[in-house]
């Protein structure tokens, strides 16, 4: 595996008060041989994030959105330019951001259990998109921004939803699995034709690209602990995903092939990649309660986006 190099740079704190807390939503916890289990990291700060690291870097990056626990609850905040601010004021946990099309969805328990909402990419017009008693969680739109797909616990077992970017015609996937097989972490093919996710419909959590409408997906990946967290590249070709074999790691899948291969490791484990036209994001040490975002280099060499004392989870690349 490749062993990847660090270049922190300058992250400028302008948040003055207020609580944060960040939750880790990796959804590692189908891991049936190896140490890693269910991967929720919460970690309780009084304070403001405090910076780890003070060297700096001239290299430019895109606006993103991601979760930091930098005082006591999990909350959406915004890194531009190097300066951090929080976005989301709940006293409830806000998590799992995904931006595309000028909009951002995201889940939250501000509403008692968790649930999804959407706004633009500034929050305004933000609304409350599911109601139902079940957990509902990890959204992704698509990337011409009319379609949700999600997952949802309201039949008992987390499965594969989608519904219309309103709210509008929320239906379970149809993806020929048995009711009680878990399903975890949908992600949009750069086209919006297809849908990755993870099943455990063949043993251990693998990763499966399935047509977004339903239907009978492809397994396409044979990881001896599982795979987990599925992303698409830019161009489609291949899908990155974790797997736990020692330290978590990032390996990548061709799908016209099924070849696999190692992407990115880091001793501190790696997760939680995110990707957009803008390049690739993933989350060191994202399985403990210190995460830092990093930004991932076409040789595979990982620079510091945002690290502080806090716990920074679940990035996304702000989509215009």
């Amino acid at each position: 595996m490749r062993h990847t190099s660090r270049q922190p740079r300058q992250n400028t704190t302008n948040a003055s008060q207020l609580s944060v807390r960040s939750l880790n939503r990796a959804v590692i916890a189908m891991v049936a041989i190896g140490a890693l289990a269910a991967c929720s990291a919460d970690q309780n700060l009084a304070v403001a994030p405090a910076q780890k690291s003070t060297s700096e870097s001239k290299m430019s990056s895109p606006a993103l959105v991601y979760v930091s626990n930098a005082s006591g609850v999990n909350q959406l905040w915004k890194d531009e330019g190097g300066v951090t601010s929080r976005i989301t004021f709940s006293n409830a946990a806000d998590q799992d951001p995904h931006s595309a099309a000028g909009h951002l969805v995201f889940a939250s328990y501000r509403d008692g259990d968790e649930e999804i909402y959407m706004g633009k990419n500034d929050l305004s017009g933000l609304k409350r998109l599911t109601t139902s008693s079940g957990t509902d969680e990890q959204p992704k739109l698509s990337p011409d921004g009319t379609r949700i797909a999600f997952v949802s616990g309201r039949s008992g077992t987390p499965r594969i939803w989608t519904m219309d970017s309103t709210g509008a015609n929320q239906s379970a996937l149809a993806t020929g699995s048995e009711s009680y097989v878990p399903e975890n972490s949908p992600s949009w093919s750069p086209n919006g034709s297809q849908l990755v996710y993870t099943s455990t419909r063949s043993g251990l959590s693998q990763v499966f690209v399935i047509s977004a409408a339903g239907g009978t997906p492809v397994q396409l990946s044979n990881e001896m602990n599982g795979a987990f967290n599925p992303v698409w590249s830019a161009d489609g070709t291949q899908i990155y995903f974790v797997s736990v074999v020692g330290a978590p790691s990032l390996r990548a899948v061709t799908v016209a092939t099924g070849e696999t291969s190692d992407w990115v490791y880091d001793g501190a484990g790696i997760g939680q990649p995110a990707c957009s036209t803008s390049g690739c994001l993933a989350v060191e040490g994202a399985y403990g309660n210190n995460g830092d975002i990093v930004s991932i280099g076409q040789d595979q060499s990982t620079t510091m986006v945002v690290s502080t004392a806090a716990n920074e989870t679940s990035p996304t690349v702000l989509v215009p």
